[in-house]
């Protein structure tokens, strides 16, 4: 065992990775369970993680013995520490699994899920208090005709709706696969009849809703060949109220990969999410596809507001000696997040030959990447997990793979992960960074600096000081968690010099709350905590 601890500064961004154990000599974090299980998805990685407006860390997989035994688990960390430690409580058994998260508004746990014995079934399980972990469970409508489909994505919106996606399993490896949308308007009571998305030949359909308005999207690899699960766009549509949908005229091509002779496709996974500005971004992994054959080159792309930016590229062949396993590139399983506006997050796995475990499989590690302006530019990579283990034997390598990000967080990057060892035992792993401050001076204007406020946690009234090297126009405005303004405490024109405002937040809620500071020449943005 292993405690891990330490200060990362990261392009200007500066992280404290918290103090964790790990059950795992190699990988780093909190140990919340186990699993046989050497996967968690197939195709998008999706969300298997949330932070809850108390703080609560909530986190939902795939476990249980090999073969029969699986079922999904769910664990939950109050106050620093976990209900079941290094466990995890089972929610559902007989050959369950494949679970997906959300939150409803006031804080419970939504998993969804599909049961692959007898009469293949979707599931959702909605816990009856924070944290409780006892479950009411509701099936949704599962079969259309003769096809019944599993694989289930969703999301909980912020007027409670449920939506749901799923997909159905082809008979064989690339055959169509009609993925089909169905939402709750009451909590699961009852489901609107199942409605064709599209025909894929992917399992890659996720579902993202914004946090400032009613908007939900639903966004997939499309194929541009159906021969080929290799050749891909990227899909969305979007509901500009949670309930409208036109599944037949409404689909948008971000990619328009393949015209022109482009032979660079989508492979068959993508994340999206929606920022506080309530503008909806994507990202998938793509390569080149020719009739020789494929390439070494594997790229990461970001799509928003009518733009695709290169995240990252990766150069790194896949050798019969040592394998990166099914449906995996050396990128892969990109999940997203956002911190204060602009800030976006990426976490994924890579692959690399030279850390090989004798048996011939590649062993991943964690890689986070990071944009300050919206997803246009992004920092280099860095690995998160650091677990080399070359030559390893089985059940002794360290590979960490299917990565989940909070979708919408509270100064701190949540990963969830699973590091599969080789062998009869993985580890699911919590791992957690903080935010502590800005120091690149790119986004740090020289023309005024934003103090931290004090007291930090507070309550009820706290000091924001700030200073101003030229006269300047000021706004300083407080924002909650989903980006929503609170109050303005000043917009004005203020002269050269020290300044102090001063928030009363005797009206609002306890939790995490940003302000920013700006001005003509720039912008800064910092966290503080109320506590009643």
């Amino acid at each position: 065992m292993r405690v891990l601890t330490g200060h990362l500064v990261l392009g200007g961004l500066a992280f404290v990775l918290f103090t964790a154990t790990s059950t795992t000599a190699q990988s780093p974090g909190d140990t919340v369970g186990w699993t046989q299980y050497p996967y968690q998805c197939e195709g998008s990685t999706g969300t298997r993680i949330a932070v809850d407006g108390h703080f609560n860390v909530h986190v939902a997989w795939m476990g249980g013995s090999w073969p029969s035994g699986r079922g999904v688990y769910y664990n939950c960390r109050v106050d620093g520490e976990w209900i079941w430690p290094g466990q995890g409580g089972p929610i559902a058994g007989n050959m369950t699994g494949f679970p997906q998260l959300a939150l409803t508004s006031d804080d419970r746990a939504v998993i969804m899920y599909h049961r692959a014995i007898g009469a293949e079934s979707i599931y959702v399980a909605i816990d009856v208090s924070t944290c409780f972990g006892v479950f009411d469970y509701y099936r949704p409508p599962n079969r259309n005709g003769g096809q019944a489909f599993i694989w289930p994505h969703g999301a909980v919106d912020r007027d409670g709706r449920i939506h749901l996606v799923a997909t159905y399993p082809a008979p064989s490896a690339g055959d169509p696969q009609p993925t089909m949308y169905s939402r709750s308007d009451n909590g699961g009571t009852s489901w609107v009849a199942l409605q064709r998305v599209d025909t894929l030949v992917t399992v890659s359909t996720v579902v993202a809703s914004s946090p400032v308005s009613d908007k939900v999207a639903i966004v997939y690899c499309h194929p541009t060949d159906m021969n080929s699960q290799a050749k891909n766009d990227v899909f969305y549509i979007e509901s500009p109220d949670g309930v409208s949908w036109d599944l037949e005229d409404g689909k948008i091509n971000t990619t328009n990969y393949g015209l022109g002779g482009d032979s660079l496709f989508a492979y068959s996974e993508v994340d999206a999410i929606y920022d506080y500005d309530d503008n909806l971004h994507t990202i998938w992994n793509a390569r080149y596809v020719t009739d020789n054959g494929f390439s070494d080159r594997v790229f990461l792309y970001h799509f928003s507001d009518g733009v695709i930016d290169e995240v990252t590229r990766y150069d790194m062949p896949e050798i019969n000696r040592c394998q990166f396993g099914p449906q995996n590139l050396a990128i892969n399983k990109a999940s997203m997040e956002f911190d204060t506006p602009g800030a976006l997050f990426t976490v994924y796995t890579r692959f690399d030959t030279a850390d090989c475990s004798r048996a011939g499989q590649a062993n991943g590690e964690l890689y986070m990447q990071y944009s300050t302006d919206g997803g246009h530019d992004w920092y280099d990579p860095v690995n998160l997990t650091n677990s080399h283990t070359p030559d390893c034997d089985t059940g002794e390598c360290a590979s960490d793979e299917f990565p989940s990000l909070a979708d919408v967080i509270d100064g701190n990057i949540h990963v969830f992960y699973e590091c599969i060892s080789g062998g009869s035992e993985n580890v699911m792993l919590y791992l957690e960074q903080a935010i502590t401050g800005v120091t690149d001076d790119a986004r740090m204007p020289a023309n005024f600096s934003l103090s931290q406020n004090y007291p930090n946690p507070f309550n009820a009234t706290t000091r924001i000081d700030f200073t101003l090297k030229d006269d300047a126009d000021v706004r300083l405005a407080v924002y909650d968690i989903t980006g929503a303004l609170v109050q303005i405490l000043a917009d004005k024109r203020f002269r050269a010099g020290a300044h102090l405002a001063v928030w009363d937040a005797s009206l609002v809620a306890s939790g995490v709350y940003y302000y920013r500071l700006s001005t003509n020449e720039g912008s800064q943005t910092k966290r503080m905590v109320l506590l009643k």
